[in-house]
């Protein structure tokens, strides 16, 4: 494999050697339209040079999809130096590089962030900063200018992860690219299925019955706790069942806690389809029983979660507000989530914060573009897993005379299994919410909807009405919606969003006349709403060599019927200082009659190496200025399966508490332990033992798979891999299973490898998203093996196996020589040769060079095709066992002056697995 890296990379940089710079370079603009870089010098103007054992060929993946496969890397085994001018095309940077010049320009993401370098001058400028390059992360060659990944890293929004054993660079984008927001926008209106070697791959959904062994999650810790003059001991415990039930994907979570009289039950029965069709007429897209959420719906109702029924035909991504998102899940024991949105760190979860085994952040704040929230999960021993949802808010939200629902039924706050003999924690705890909610597209850029809803608020019934209009003008996304209240009250509201540059910018203003409802009795001020005022931006700062520095800023102000106001402004700049995430936000609070209140948070995030680090300090500004928390926790991965963990935390003021922790972990292939400690400046000691395991069925291997790290929410696949002698696509008596083939596609673990029963067994699959997957033919341990199936596009639910065979074939080779003959008569003559005087014609022949040549199958199909070399040699390599035979292409000769002459049949088969000497001849016609 790295012979043939070197081979092409040398390949590809000779032909640059040889046709000089092509598809980087442009015409520069004239020197005075381009800012001055300093003055010049000639110390970095140099051609460089690189060993070829030091060039690779790298492909370049950003998301789930290859944007290249040939993009030509030096590596000394310490930095990797990549093509700036390959990179940015890669990318869709419109960036000229001219390596003769030693130059480029252009921009990035928008116009308005300028890039140009000058290896003359030995500087960079990056919008409107300019820094000195650095001589020893740039290189001059004939085909492109050669940057360090960390370089680049620097100048562009983006974090490189160098994969050397894949031979790949997976880009991740620290803000949404051009390149990802076309391609999003494209997957969401046209449902464009991904197509791999120009050919659409076979789609496999996952097609469960009506029921379907389950997946099961579990999460147990027991602890003690030791005080002055007591000793107490608890335990507590999560498991989570998923799996296929009446043709649904159902989902039950209990929550069960010995100092509790009894646990706690979520149950969901749900379907969901890409391309709707569910519920007959209705042609769902998602339904769902049990313990669903009710939508938010403006100037109404918040977003909220009860046990009821929901029915949607909305897009599966679809935002139920374009401004804004609420992410919630469970949260089994002792774990912990973070939060970002498009690499910028917003929050994190504990659940020990959280308290109900679910993580919920509410109201999270979407920009104009794409939105990628990210959550990663942390497992008390040591396990991490990451779920991505992404968010696309753009002007085109509507399809055109495409109407849309979505009703929704649930009690608020009541699980649908409840046994928690406690009063309602909440005035409205239990009572009934129903939302029905429509969207007419009337054009791409124009859509009525409307809406009705019936909630307790503050133990009022109370019943609405509602109707909006959105629509998009110059690239800017406006809504106006109107509500009335059963009583009489008014409500009117509108809000615009658009992207000025780099500046996502969000305006709302709404009224509200004796209306009640959720959105206006928040609390944060007294009595009801009379007005609202927000607005808010997000972007980034120059960085000033300090990174990827994003910035929010939300101003809001309130007025209540009684007269009293409130205004609020939050701020919050992040920096991504790889390998660092920082986050600083601040709260200040203006109220009438009141002091000012604000206090800052600072996040700290980070994965150095095998250590992952994380921070954060609260401080009261006003009125008292004092420190409110310091926490900072520690893990290490000593090694692939044993960890430890360290904390500090520290709570100031009245409650004045210091608490350190300790522990070790260590993670099985079927399980997962940990134990931690705990002491306080109370003299408190707590001890925790804590387990985790999942389990799941292989229905290749019929068997129960037992792993360390959770999988139920989500998607499985088992394969099995088989060498099929009979060449019936099927594994029967006679077929040998194979042991350690692996698999290929963007999502599949390259790790995976078959058991010696030939089966493998993938979890974690991201349900109702297809993922490619495909046999790796380099793991097989024959050379000539092949796989009898291309890659397949799979569809996965959760809770469900899908299974996969994967028929191996031995193959064979078959080649032979093109001859051109030609018939001479009396007069004709040839060079070198004396001219026919009499006597019968003669034959000449002559290799056929550059001609195609077809195998054909017994059933008459074209399975290959070749083209002759200079010497009329062909060849087929890797051609299954079966029948066939060669022949010539029939157009092509006739339009060349040659009748295609006869095929030439054979056979490969296990005694003769080589064909040679199949010689083709074709004669002139006259």
């Amino acid at each position: 494999m790295r012979a043939a890296n070197i081979v092409g990379s040398c390949f590809a940089v000779a032909l640059c050697l040889l046709q000089g710079n092509v598809g980087h370079a442009v015409t520069s603009p004239p020197s005075g339209d381009r800012p001055d870089l300093g003055s010049p010098t000639s110390g970095l103007l140099t051609w460089a040079e690189r060993p070829d054992d030091e060039v690779y060929v790298f492909g370049l993946q950003l998301d789930r999809f290859n944007l290249t496969e040939g993009l030509i890397v030096f590596y000394d085994g310490d930095r990797a130096f990549v093509p700036l001018g390959g990179f940015a095309e890669a990318l869709e940077f419109p960036i000229a590089v001219d390596p003769e010049n030693g130059t480029a320009l252009g921009w990035f993401l928008n116009d308005d962030r300028a890039f140009e370098l000058d290896m003359r001058a030995g500087k960079v400028r990056v919008r409107d900063r300019v820094v000195p390059l650095d001589p020893s992360a740039i290189e001059r060659h004939p085909d492109d200018l050669y940057v360090a990944m960390t370089e680049l890293e620097a100048w562009f929004p983006v974090l490189l992860d160098l994969r050397f054993r894949r031979l790949q660079i997976s880009v991740k984008a620290l803000e949404p690219l051009p390149l990802q927001e076309r391609t999003a926008r494209i997957e969401r209106r046209s449902r464009l299925r991904r197509i791999a070697a120009e050919q659409e791959m076979e789609r496999v959904d996952a097609d469960a019955g009506w029921f379907e062994w389950p997946f099961l999650d579990t999460s147990f810790e027991a602890s003690g706790r030791s005080r002055a003059e007591e000793h107490l001991g608890q335990a507590r415990m999560t498991t989570t069942v998923a799996g296929v039930v009446g043709g649904l994907d159902g989902e039950a979570t209990a929550i069960m806690d010995s100092e509790q009289d009894a646990p706690d039950f979520r149950v969901r029965l749900s379907r969901q389809s890409l391309d709707g069709g569910l519920l007959g007429p209705l042609d769902a897209r998602e339904f769902a029983l049990g313990d669903v959420t009710t939508p938010d719906l403006p100037l109404i109702a918040e977003n909220a979660v009860g046990r009821g029924i929901e029915i949607s035909t909305f897009d599966l991504d679809r935002l139920e507000q374009t401004n804004r998102v609420t992410l919630r899940g469970e949260l089994p024991v002792g774990w912990e989530v973070e939060v970002y949105r498009n690499g910028e760190l917003i929050d994190f979860q504990s659940e020990q914060d959280t308290g109900d085994g679910r993580y919920e952040f509410s109201g999270l704040p979407t920009l104009a573009g794409l939105n990628e929230f990210r959550l990663v999960f942390f497992g008390p021993q040591g396990q991490t897993r990451e779920q991505v949802e992404r968010y696309f808010v753009t002007p085109e939200l509507s399809e055109p005379r495409r109407s849309s629902f979505r009703f929704a039924y649930n009690q608020l706050n009541r699980n649908l299994i409840s046994t928690d003999p406690k009063e309602r924690r909440a005035q409205d705890d239990g009572e009934h919410r129903l939302i029905l909610q429509g969207e007419h597209g009337l054009s791409e850029t124009l859509s009525v909807s409307g809406g009705l809803a019936s909630l307790s608020v503050e133990g009022d019934r109370l019943n609405y009405a509602t109707a909006g209009l959105q629509s998009s003008f110059h690239g800017v996304l406006g809504q106006l919606d109107i509500a009335v209240e059963d009583s009489g009250g008014l409500a009117v509201g509108g809000r615009a969003q658009t992207q000025l540059g780099s500046w996502s910018v969000f305006a709302e203003q709404s009224w509200f006349q004796d209306f009640h409802s959720e959105q206006t009795d928040d609390g944060r001020v007294q009595g009801h709403l009379r007005s609202r005022s927000v607005a808010r931006i997000n972007g980034h700062v120059p960085d000033f060599g300090l990174g990827h520095q994003p910035l929010s800023a939300t101003l809001t102000h309130e007025e209540s019927e009684e007269g009293e106001w409130q205004t609020n402004l939050f701020g919050r700049l992040s920096s991504v200082v790889r390998p660092f995430n920082f986050s600083l936000s601040s709260n200040a609070r203006v109220r009438e009659g009141e002091e000012v209140e604000s206090d800052l948070r600072l996040l700290v995030g980070t994965l150095l190496g095998d250590f992952r680090l994380r921070g954060e300090v609260g401080y009261d500004i006003a009125p008292d200025a004092q420190f409110d928390q310091v926490s900072l926790s520690a893990d290490w991965r000593i090694n692939q399966d044993f960890g430890a963990r360290i904390g500090l935390r520290h709570i100031a003021g009245d409650s004045e508490l210091t608490t350190a922790t300790a522990g070790i972990n260590r993670q099985f292939d079927t399980f997962a332990l940990g134990l931690n400690l705990e002491a306080d400046s109370r003299g408190d000691y707590n001890a925790r033992l804590g387990l985790s395991f999942a389990l799941g069925h292989n229905p290749a291997a019929d068997r129960l798979e037992m792993r360390a790290k959770p999988f139920a929410r989500q998607g499985a696949i088992s394969t099995r891999v088989f060498l099929d002698r009979d060449n019936d696509g099927a594994f029967t008596e006679g077929d040998e299973v194979i042991e350690n083939a692996g698999f290929t596609g963007p999502r599949v673990r390259r790790k995976v490898k078959t058991e010696a029963d030939g089966t493998a067994f993938m979890v974690g699959m991201e349900p109702y998203r297809e993922i490619e997957i495909g046999l790796s033919e380099a793991t097989l341990e024959d050379p000539y093996w092949a796989s009898a199936n291309g890659p397949r596009l799979v569809t996965t639910r959760p809770g469900v196996t899908t299974h996969l065979e994967f028929p191996v074939v031995e193959t064979g080779e078959v080649d032979g020589v093109i001859i051109l003959r030609e018939t001479l008569r009396e007069g004709d003559e040839r060079v070198g040769t004396e001219p026919i005087i009499s006597g019968a014609p003669a034959e000449t022949g002559e290799p056929g060079a550059g001609l195609r040549v077809l195998l054909v199958d017994e059933e008459g199909q074209v399975v290959a095709e070749t083209i002759s070399a200079y010497d009329g040699f062909f060849i087929f390599s890797r051609v299954p066992y079966g029948l066939y035979h060669v022949m010539l292409d029939s157009e092509q000769m006739q339009a060349l002056g040659y009748g295609n002459g006869p095929s030439r049949a054979f056979e490969i088969r296990h005694d003769e697995p080589y064909a040679s000497g199949l010689d083709l001849v074709a004669k002139a016609m006259l």
